[in-house]
């Protein structure tokens, strides 16, 4: 009889996850995840082709958390303001995590500047001034908004400013306002 699996590759997902999530791509190597999950590095490379085919599930699976928890929460009744203010509070909240997914190049700059961008396009389909907008302009808006955004939650993330949350909100809606006219 054939022996069972008893490491899936959700589980060796799951693990991955959590310590890029607790300690950066630093710890991102077979070894370590084997380590954490108390098993040899088999398992890793039975269910994936490499590090690099694990790294793309991964991914995928950040992606969802951002699009489906960060940037669903609600601070603000303005679709824009609540997407910047989402993407600021999770450099605040998660800085380990926001610093491997944001400041670091492990899973391609263009590719994680473009789920802001992608949550930023649904809040601007959502309000009036920015809705009627072409593609381009959208874009130019975006950029615009988020050098201060980035700034910001980058600064926040390392701990170099110290912003109260009414500050806060008052400094990212004044940006908003002076960008979008």
């Amino acid at each position: 009889m054939a022996r069972k699996k008893t490491i899936l590759k959700s589980h060796i997902l799951d693990t991955a996850y959590d310590v890029v999530k607790t300690e950066g791509f630093e710890g991102f190597t077979a070894r370590n995840i084997a380590k954490t999950m108390n098993c040899s590095t088999q398992p890793i490379y039975l269910e994936f082709k490499n590090m690099d085919d694990l790294k793309n599930e991964l991914y995928s699976r950040i992606k969802e958390y951002l699009t489906e928890t960060v940037f669903k929460n609600t601070r603000s009744e303005e679709p824009i303001l609540n997407t910047c203010l989402n993407f600021i509070h999770f450099a605040k909240d998660e800085p380990i995590f926001f610093r491997a997914l944001f400041l670091e190049d492990h899973l391609g700059p263009e590719r994680m500047h473009d789920l802001p961008y992608e949550a930023m396009l649904t809040a601007f389909e959502q309000e009036a001034k920015t809705k009627a907008l072409n593609k381009t302009e959208k874009r130019k808006t975006f950029e615009k908004i988020w050098i201060s955004v980035y700034g910001t939650a980058a600064l926040a993330a390392q701990d170099l400013i110290t912003l109260d949350e009414t500050t806060l909100v008052d400094d990212v809606e004044k940006m908003i306002k002076e960008t979008v006219k």
